[in-house]
């Protein structure tokens, strides 16, 4: 006679459910005569934006990426059976109730959900249009990850993706421990309210945007920024929360003022006045219209920054890593490239005049429109970069480029 399926618990926690919303779902797939359970692992997540009050005034911010680790014990995924990876469309989502914390029991496949706190089922999903993103996994059979990346369009992730499967589970007496986490590179702020003057310039405002980033990222959204806890046949389902160092909001607010008050915009100077270092924590920020003219960024990572419209010319970009930078309408001109990587960069309509790009990878970057009068490109990697109305550009030059994988579209 088949064995009665044990109970199966579950906790999750959201701690910003408009911003980061998800739910881990294990499934039984059939009974077994033994104690054995095979089961199904799926994920329901959300993404949106979320205002935050910070400094008597507010901050709005949403995700570029972020990546969900699973610690399991008595059971494993490996790597070759493991599912939901590759480029996916998150769905726009409909307003909906979203829960803080909830517990659910799973008996013969039907949950039943318990809210242990009703006063938290209060934030709202807002209808949004879904964007796309690029989902990867890493880890070994028990600790698997799934690592989240926004494609190319929208500032940030938006949408939902409901019931996606992860992978199969065949265990008993298993536990499953799930946090998404996420890097100041990963955290994107999309509008702020009441916390400086109008009147500032774009690299004040691009170290007061970095200065919030890293702020919420290590005080509001550690350790982690959702968490979810499943279990079979425990009678007590608790998570621990982690301790972490938290920066006051009086220093935040000092620092803030510094960069308002100070008497410089030279925006390495900036960077130093705030603690921040130019190669390491610029990585997905928004530096729009700011003024670098010959700024050192030589070995920086500046993965997903935002450069639109900024003067960066004479900059030197060498060895830097660039992948999916935002540089449409920016001077560029005189910038050193070499052996930068410009993987997925957008460069629409940019001056690369008299640039050098030698060895820099512009594997699937888009240079279309772009300037480039006296550019030089030899030995960088073309393949599949976008070319298209290019000023500046021999046809000699146009046909090497094609040979070596470029593309060229009509415009």
């Amino acid at each position: 006679m088949p064995a009665i399926l044990p109970d199966m618990r579950s906790l999750h926690h959201n701690k910003y459910p408009d911003c980061l919303w998800m739910q881990l779902e294990a499934v039984p797939i059939q009974k077994s005569a033994t104690e054995l359970q095979h089961l199904n692992l799926y994920l329901s997540i959300n993404f949106n934006e979320h205002w935050q009050p910070l400094l008597g005034g507010r901050v709005k911010f949403g995700l570029q990426g972020g990546t969900l680790k699973l610690n399991l014990t008595n059971c494993e995924i490996p790597l070759a059976s493991r599912q939901l990876v590759g480029d996916l469309n998150l769905e726009p989502a409909e307003t909906q109730p979203i829960q803080n914390s909830i517990e659910i029991l799973v008996t013969e496949n039907r949950p039943e959900i318990s809210d242990p706190n009703p006063n938290k089922i209060a934030q709202q999903i807002d209808e949004t249009d879904g964007t796309s993103c690029h989902v990867s996994t890493i880890g070994d059979d028990t600790s698997p990850a799934w690592v989240f990346e926004l494609e190319r369009g929208k500032p940030v992730l938006k949408g939902l993706l409901t019931s996606a499967k992860l992978g199969e589970i065949t265990a008993t007496n298993y536990r499953i421990d799930a946090t998404f986490e996420v890097t100041k590179e990963d955290v994107h702020i999309t509008d702020a309210e009441g916390l400086w003057p109008h009147d500032i310039t774009p690299n004040q405002h691009s170290v007061l945007e970095r200065i919030l980033t890293v702020y919420l990222q290590a005080n509001q959204l550690q350790p982690a920024l959702s968490w979810a806890l499943l279990c079979c046949d425990s009678s007590a389902v608790e998570k621990g929360e982690e301790a972490f160092f938290s920066q006051s909001s009086a220093e935040l607010q000092k620092m803030v003022d510094r960069i308002i008050s100070a008497k410089t915009d030279n925006f390495a100077e900036l960077a130093k006045i705030a603690n921040l270092n130019p190669a390491q924590d610029f990585a997905g920020a928004n530096l729009r219209g700011t003024t670098l003219s010959a700024v050192d960024f030589s070995s920086a990572n500046l993965d997903r920054a935002n450069f639109r419209g900024a003067d960066l010319s004479d900059a030197d970009f060498s060895d830097a890593n660039l992948q999916n930078a935002k540089f449409s309408g920016a001077d560029l001109s005189g910038a050193f490239f070499g052996n930068a990587d410009l993987k997925g960069a957008d460069l629409y309509k940019a001056s690369l005049a008299l640039a050098n790009l030698s060895g820099a990878n512009l594997c699937n970057a888009n240079l279309v429109e772009v300037n480039l009068t006296n550019a030089n490109l030899g030995g960088a990697n073309v393949e599949s970069a976008r070319f298209g109305n290019n000023s500046g550009l021999a046809e000699e030059m146009k046909v090497n480029l094609q040979q070596r994988g470029a593309i060229f579209e009509e415009v």
